[in-house]
């Protein structure tokens, strides 16, 4: 559930992560991929 915060505010949902993307100029998927690469995870589009 993307918009579920599981009643505990500090988690990100789809909302946030759009946000951020908006602000930054940015796709939603660049701004994800952007996360993936800072964990050390590899994002790619199916």
């Amino acid at each position: 559930m993307p918009e579920d915060k599981h009643n505990n505010p500090n988690l990100i949902t789809m909302s946030d992560l759009q946000k951020a993307a908006k602000a930054a100029n940015m796709s939603v998927e660049d701004a994800a991929r952007n996360i993936a690469d800072a964990v050390g995870l590899t994002c790619r589009k199916e």
